[in-house]
């Protein structure tokens, strides 16, 4: 059995069952940051218990120096924080139906491009697995460990962190402390919490993650698999609010829009889409989700459906329908405005 093999079996934590939390709909997220308490909660193996006293963190494979971290190492280390958003990427089984799991926070933490770069990686080097300590049974299929990839190259990115803090505060036990990953601009199954080990190497990692579930397939039934990592263009209307009763009056559309690249423009229809007029879209800071608005008054009272289509800086688009990231349409109704009944006066009154 090599290093990696003995590291898993040296596990011994408590757990609870799996967690799902989504407390926030589409229409809550007026904040720009998203407060810990609103985030949305996934953990497919349970949550496990941590003794901060035994944890450490390992880093091995092709690097020229093996290191272990305490967790007093890891608070020596240069910190910095960045605002990125962190969206879900769905149900693995149903990959095309979205969720609009999306949120906006500041991680904090160290770079993990500096700690390789002390430990010299290796030119073979292709892949880091990253490797948290949960382990269990999801959809029936048992797992180890939860364990995830990403390419040498975005592991060297200088703003992959990872992560001890969130929005200021040190990360609770459901958000994977005392440690995570944060990969800005790839989906939240990336960002592996309850880290344990880090793991160079030169091929994909074969756990249940990346095979099994979270791939995309490109070309039709018989086309290959795509690992789901860069988060595809997205944008969502927060205000009005689905079934929202406007009055026939001036209104101000707004809401949110994301990409792994950043959203260079949204387009916004206020007829289901045979029509299309460009919004407002904020500049992005740092990783975080970008705001845009659009001027509207309606011309005449009756239901209309309203709806976003992102642009990113790539140039792709947000597709209409039959993807994760697929246009999110708002139903309105629009009535004439009312003006109240003046109650009739005489001069003795």
């Amino acid at each position: 059995m090599n290093e990696f093999g003995k590291t898993l079996e040296d596990k011994s934590m408590s757990y609870v069952g799996m967690i799902a939390k989504f407390p926030l709909g589409v229409h809550d997220l007026k904040s720009f940051i998203t407060p810990e308490k609103h985030l949305f909660v996934l953990s497919h193996l349970g949550i496990p218990a941590i003794d901060i006293d035994r944890w450490e963190l390992k880093i091995s494979g092709l690097v020229e120096q093996n290191i272990e971290l305490s967790y007093q190492n890891l608070l020596n280390l240069e910190y910095r924080e960045l605002t990125v958003f962190q969206q879900c990427s769905g149900n693995p089984l149903q990959p095309k139906v979205p969720t609009r799991l999306i949120s906006n926070v500041i991680w904090g933490g160290v770079s993990l491009r500096a700690i390789l770069n002390q430990l010299q990686v290796k030119p073979e080097a292709r892949y880091v697995w990253f490797v948290g300590v949960d382990r269990g049974v999801y959809e029936g299929v048992s797992s180890d460990s939860y364990i995830k990839d990403i390419p040498i190259e975005k592991a060297l990115d200088n703003d992959v962190l990872l992560a001890y803090k969130l929005n200021g505060e040190l990360i609770s036990a459901e958000r994977g402390f005392p440690l995570r990953l944060v990969v800005p601009g790839y989906y939240g199954t990336n960002f592996v919490k309850w880290l344990s080990y880090i793991y160079v190497t030169d091929r994909r990692s074969p756990g249940l993650f990346t095979t099994n579930f979270y791939n995309d397939r490109v070309g039709g039934d018989d086309g290959t698999l795509k690992p789901v990592w860069e988060v595809a263009p997205e944008s969502a209307i927060v205000y009005p609010a689905q079934n929202e009763v406007l009055s026939l009056q001036p209104q101000i559309l707004w809401g949110w829009a994301w990409a792994s690249r950043g959203i260079q423009s949204v387009d916004v229809s206020i007829d289901g889409g045979i029509t299309w007029q460009s919004a407002e879209v904020e500049a992005r800071l740092q990783y975080a989700w970008q705001r845009f608005t659009f001027q509207w008054t309606p011309a005449t009272p009756g239901k209309y459906s309203l709806m976003s289509r992102a642009t990113d800086c790539d140039g792709a688009i947000q597709p209409i329908q039959e993807e994760r990231n697929a246009v999110y349409t708002v139903v309105v109704t629009v009535k004439e405005a009312t003006v109240k009944e003046s109650k009739s006066f005489t001069i003795a009154e």
